[in-house]
């Protein structure tokens, strides 16, 4: 059985998947929620299947770019549990993830947040970061192009505005697969199992340093 995690996005999504059949998925958009809620979601999705977790052979989880703690959080959930059951662990990329459930055979070009004013792109397997109109400025108009996008609403309303002068189609959530329906799809092709599953940021995460002198001796 494969258990795929995603902390990387606004919605948390954990699938439980027996080769191409999807046996059950939760969803939610409370991030505050995920140390609580993984391991008895876990549980009731393994007790739904009729399963247990020694029937985890395979684990995926989406490794980033995302919210900086979400992101960790998954990543330490999955490579504990990769390590308790000795399962195999493959980790896939939000860009990547984000263009596996456009599932479509035209070309996809996937925007996310990147911090500030700041996006990432990912077109033509190439990823950049920076300002979004410069970004987009090199992209052709095309009819055919789908952009799947993640963004904050005021970068959101630019992304809007250059589709509509590129003639780019904008996916809607509802025709995005879920985590679950992508991998009964195209199950972990392409993908090669890591030993630990790493972080990916498009930037640095600021951490402010505290001005309490006795917090900074610590």
């Amino acid at each position: 059985m494969l258990l795929a995690l995603n902390t990387a996005q606004n919605v948390h999504e954990l699938a439980l998947l027996n080769g191409d059949k999807l046996l059950c998925e939760r969803r939610w958009t409370n991030a505050k929620e995920d140390v609580e809620k993984l391991v008895p979601t876990l549980q009731e999705m393994l007790d739904e299947a009729g399963a247990t977790k020694q029937d985890l052979k395979e684990l995926l989880v989406i490794r980033g770019p995302g919210s900086f703690t979400s992101v960790r959080v998954g990543i330490a959930f999955m490579n504990a549990l990769a390590e308790g059951l000795h399962a195999k662990l493959y980790t896939l990329d939000t860009f990547e993830l984000f263009t596996r459930k456009a599932a479509t055979a035209d070309p996809v070009l996937v925007v996310l947040t990147a911090g500030g004013l700041d996006v990432g792109i990912h077109y033509q397997g190439e990823t950049k970061v920076g300002p979004l109109a410069s970004l987009l400025a090199a992209i052709p108009h095309n009819p055919s192009m789908k952009v799947a996008a993640e963004l904050p609403e005021t970068l959101n309303d630019e992304l809007l505005s250059i589709a509509r002068e590129k003639s780019w189609h904008i996916l809607e959530a509802h025709e995005l697969q879920t985590l679950g329906e992508s991998l009964a799809t195209l199950g972990l092709s392409g993908l090669t199992p890591v030993t630990t599953a790493l972080p990916l940021y498009l930037k640095d995460a600021h951490i402010t340093v505290s001005k309490d002198p006795w917090k900074q001796a610590r």
